[in-house]
């Protein structure tokens, strides 16, 4: 709605010839977009290098959420196979093998 009535101000200050306005005004607008966004990119990064921060410390105090973050390794095991539903798949901890089951 708010980008519609803004195109159809644009369109009429076009025809009535007001070039400078609209310019300032557009000029204005991509300054503001691209400051929130650079600002948006700012507190983003800052959460990241955070939360790096916080799980190098968990690290180095020898807690294993340091080492693999929010999601710990997933344990070696039978799991649903991810090609087939219908299927149990045997996970070592690092790859899926070869062997199936029936679920």
């Amino acid at each position: 709605m708010v980008v519609g009535t803004a195109a159809a101000v644009a369109v009429w200050w076009l025809w009535l010839g007001w070039y400078s306005p609209l310019v300032v005004i557009v000029g204005a607008g991509m300054i503001v977009a691209i400051r929130r966004r650079r600002r948006a990119a700012v507190v983003r990064d800052a959460g990241l290098r955070a939360r790096a921060d916080f799980e190098h410390r968990l690290c180095l105090a020898g807690d294993p959420r340091g080492t693999f973050g929010r999601y710990p390794a997933v344990q070696p095991g039978w799991y649903v196979s991810p090609d087939n539903g219908r299927l149990m798949r045997y996970f070592d901890g690092a790859a899926w093998t070869g062997y199936t089951a029936a679920r």
